[in-house]
């Protein structure tokens, strides 16, 4: 009943009876009290926003409907705009919110399984979910601007306790990028990566399957194991196929590919699987672990990943010792421009990542933490000629880059906030042999990155 989403206040109780079965059993009187939430509800808010640590500030509106068919089903709809302060080339004024983003997002979710096929055992412990959504987003980042529209359809159920679900059969993302930095894309030397940035549709279905013990009301050891699931292209790539569509000729790349609505699709699978450990050594103190490890195939039709697709490190909730997309890929080191440190916006094709981090009560509201973090990302083939780039069996563990640091959490209860003082302790991207820092080279600020976050890292 809770699922609904109908109530603030469910009471459930029990009440003997005089009455009995035909076979003598007592039977209970069975009361519910139920306080309902108003069916319709408009809300304002204000917020401060912290995305991989670049600050911000944000604003929403919000309407919702709690049972519009009559059915409990819930419809939501959302206006958002954002201002954002992003790091610019070292010669813009990176002081100011660069970064604006606008649009809105609807949704309609239903209280149960919408489908042609019955999978009654399936939902047997908890009233799944049908949810179908949509939105349009517009951003204007200091390198490029782009507006995403998106389509969703899919499933979220429970199959026991700690077991849940989410398919998403269809999920549409049709990505425009217009006014591109001129400095940013002179940048880019590497048309593989180039490519990356451009017009493209893509037309996914993915899977994750999520196992959490973690109760936040009790104090005791907890698992939490997320696998996902994608795949995007295919059905395009054989109805393309199969009406002997026209391929589009890049002489550039010296590829051909296919179109929808006048833009090339995306074709790609990928996977990723998370694991973390907490395990709490007594009431003031605990240790967790997690690990990542994810990877991502493009092929076919475009043969790169688009890349909101792509992975990166660095940042609040990654490597913190380095700044967000500043790390890697592999052994990689940015150019200079003028002399001057590019836009961080490094990303690819395979992430591994382990981090290990010592909680402890400090006073009040106060918190502490010890972390070391480990990882890096990687490309899947030659294709990126970026140096050092390419993940390699028998190399890439020598381009591991480690980072330690200590944190300060503030408790507030609803929210905890989050500050982490990043070190770096092995950089891939010096010299081989030296890339340890400690013993090699003299301190230096840059050695440090402080990230500011809202909740845990993991």
């Amino acid at each position: 009943m809770n699922r609904l989403k109908q109530f603030k206040a469910i009471n459930i109780g029990f009440v003997e009876t005089n009455s009995i079965t035909s076979d003598s059993i007592p039977l209970l009187d069975c009361k519910m009290q139920l306080s309902p939430l108003p069916r319709k509800n408009f809300s304002v808010d204000v917020e401060g926003t912290n995305s991989s640590g670049n600050l911000g500030v944000a604003g929403n509106f919000n309407f919702q409907h709690r049972n519009v068919f009559r059915g409990a089903e819930v419809f939501d709809f959302q206006i958002r705009g954002a201002r954002e302060r992003q790091l610019a080339l070292i010669n813009n004024n990176s002081k100011n919110f660069n970064t604006s983003e606008l649009g809105f997002e609807t949704s309609l979710t239903f209280p149960k399984f919408l489908s042609f096929i019955k999978w009654k055992k399936m939902f047997n412990f908890q009233i799944p979910e049908t949810k179908l959504s949509g939105g349009f987003n517009y951003q204007h980042r200091p390198d490029y601007t782009r507006s995403i529209t998106n389509i969703k359809f899919g499933y979220n159920w429970k199959t026991s306790a700690y077991h849940f679900h989410t398919l998403n059969l269809i999920d549409l993302n049709y990505v425009i990028l217009s006014n591109p930095d001129s400095v940013f894309i002179n940048s880019i030397k590497n048309l593989y990566i180039k490519s990356s940035f451009t017009d493209h549709l893509i037309s996914a279905s993915n899977y994750t399957w999520m196992y959490n013990t973690q109760d936040v009301n009790k104090r005791e050891d907890y698992k939490y194991f997320r696998v996902n699931l994608e795949s995007a292209g295919n059905l395009l790539s054989l109805y393309s196929m199969l009406v002997n569509k026209k391929k589009t000729a890049d002489t550039i790349n010296n590829i051909n590919y296919y179109e929808i609505l006048k833009v090339r699709f995306a074709q790609y699978v990928k996977s990723d699987f998370e694991y973390r450990y907490g395990h709490m050594i007594n009431k003031m103190s605990s240790v967790v672990g997690r690990t990542f490890v994810g990877i991502g195939v493009p092929f076919g039709n475009f043969d790169v990943l688009p890349f909101e697709k792509k992975y990166f490190t660095g940042g609040a909730n990654g490597i913190r010792a380095w700044q967000v997309r500043s790390l890697g890929p592999g052994s990689y080191k940015p150019p200079l421009i003028d002399g001057k440190p590019t836009y961080p916006n490094q990303s690819s094709d395979i992430k591994l990542e382990a981090n290990l981090e010592y909680r402890f009560k400090l006073f009040w509201l106060m918190e502490g933490a010890f972390f070391l973090d480990a990882g890096n990302i990687w490309a899947i083939n030659s294709r990126d000629n970026r140096e050092g780039a390419v993940f390699k069996v028998n190399e890439f563990y020598k381009q591991i880059a480690v980072g330690t640091g200590m944190g300060l959490r503030f408790d507030f209860t609803f929210f905890l906030f989050r500050l982490d003082l990043g070190m770096k302790m092995r950089d891939p991207s010096l010299e081989a042999g030296k890339r340890f820092i400690p013993g090699n080279y003299r301190f230096s600020t840059d050695q440090l990155n402080l990230s500011f976050a809202i909740g845990y890292p993991f």
